[in-house]
């Protein structure tokens, strides 16, 4: 299974994670399950949106394989928040 380097942008800094993401699977469903893990640890996104993951500057949409938008194994995954207005 290929692996991924994910970095989390916390309220405590940056957060390093390496994570096995199968070809076919979908990163909302991942990303989930991640983010559940680092708040068990006491570790939140910084800010207050809906969080957002980009890879080489492309933000990646949720209900794609990340396998079909471009990005290969060993690839850093950032995961922010984007702003919520109003």
């Amino acid at each position: 299974m290929p692996k991924y380097q994910m970095v989390f942008d916390t309220v405590n800094g940056e957060v390093r994670h390496t994570v096995d993401i199968d070809n076919d699977e979908r990163l909302e469903g991942t990303l989930d399950e991640i983010l559940w893990e680092l708040k068990e640890r006491g570790k939140v996104l910084k800010g207050n949106g809906e969080p957002q993951v980009s890879c080489n500057g492309k933000v990646l949409d949720f209900g794609l394989p990340v396998s079909r938008q471009g990005v290969y194994p060993n690839d850093v995954l950032r995961v922010t928040t984007i702003a919520m207005n109003g």
